[in-house]
């Protein structure tokens, strides 16, 4: 079983419960972690067999952008459900931190995971 981290991938969007909130997109930091099982090793350097980060970090990136949801429950919830549907993907653990607010209640982090 391998596992992939994807950490602190930062990327924006409008999210937030007031409405005040969405008018301009806030700063995000995304932490993705996810495992899968490659059967046998000599598929270990095939393209074919391996899960394509690059295609991964960006759709994530992407979906989050154009995303309009309220709280970063439903943002956690949505994306994972997305990259399992997409990329064919289990064990996913998906966290948000919304940097610009941790900052501003002048903590380190102020997150959301699943």
């Amino acid at each position: 079983m391998y596992e992939v981290e994807i950490k602190n991938l930062q990327t924006k969007a409008r999210i937030g419960i007031k409405p005040q909130e969405r008018k301009r997109f806030q700063k995000l930091l995304i932490t993705l972690r996810f495992n899968y099982k490659i059967k046998n090793r000599s598929n270990l350097d095939n393209i074919k067999y391996l899960k394509d980060y690059s295609s991964i970090v960006k759709f994530l990136k992407l979906f989050v952008e154009n995303s309009k949801y309220k709280s970063l429950e439903r943002l956690v919830f949505e994306c994972s459900n997305s990259l399992q549907k997409n990329f064919k993907i289990k064990n996913i653990s998906i966290c948000v931190n919304k940097i610009e607010v941790a900052k501003r209640y002048k903590c380190e982090s102020l997150s959301v995971k699943k």
